[in-house]
């Protein structure tokens, strides 16, 4: 197994960083958020001896979105703690093969070549979601506009908030995926108003560094900037 590349970012709640960040949370359900590219099972593995847990500790593999860099290491994460797979009903069709990949054109090529090297095949689950439902103490919340089926999670205990690729934050600021990533923004705009509401104090984003301070100024706005 690799260098271990993990950092616990709040109590219980450990990032995984690479091209993509995925994340294990650890509490009364323990489950995985997103898998990272290919190869991240030894990683996920590593952490969780580190804390004294099992792999089959693993009760669900919740996916933000069905985009190939956040399910790259499914089926092995997969394998390795018999979790459960969940993914909103709007995206598992891609996840189980049902639909082509959908997204931007350039990463069409890219997909195949990483699921021809890596024999990534599609998986099925017995968890589809839907706006509301509950994984632990974090509720599902339906945000359409990168992908039909992209998800968020909210914890108000912990105020905790995974975005998937929804916002990345850079130089102090929060961003909405770029143009060739957002292909509906109209129902986008819609789904951030809806985190608005929420009280948050640490953001959990795909891409980049954890939001830990000033959480609800920044979506915030975030939210009016949108409306340029």
């Amino acid at each position: 197994m690799g260098k271990s590349n993990f950092t616990e970012v709040k109590t219980g709640i450990y990032q995984f960083k690479g091209v993509s960040n995925f994340y294990l949370v650890l509490g009364s359900e323990s489950f995985v958020v997103d898998t990272g590219l290919p190869g991240k099972a030894g990683e996920l593995e590593n952490c969780l001896k580190s804390q004294g847990k099992n792999p089959q500790d693993i009760e669900v593999i919740v996916l933000t979105h069905h985009h190939f860099d956040h399910t790259g290491s499914l089926n092995k994460i997969e394998k390795l703690t018999g979790a459960r797979i969940a993914a909103h009903r709007d995206d598992w069709p891609y996840v189980s093969g049902e639909k082509n990949y959908e997204g931007p054109l350039f990463m069409k090529p890219i997909t195949k070549l990483m699921n021809l090297i890596y024999h990534i095949k599609p998986v099925k689950t017995d968890m589809i979601l839907t706006d509301g439902d509950k994984i632990g103490d974090y509720s599902v919340i339906h945000t359409p506009g990168h992908t039909p089926g992209s998800i968020c999670l909210y914890n108000p205990i912990n105020r905790v908030l995974f975005v998937g690729d929804n916002m990345n934050f850079n130089k102090g600021i929060l961003n909405p995926p770029s143009g060739r990533l957002l292909p509906d923004p109209v129902n986008y705009k819609k789904s951030m108003e809806k985190l608005g509401k929420l009280d948050v104090e640490t953001i959990l984003t795909g891409h980049g560094e954890p939001i830990t301070k000033e959480a609800n100024r920044l979506i915030k706005e975030f939210i009016a900037s949108l409306g340029r």
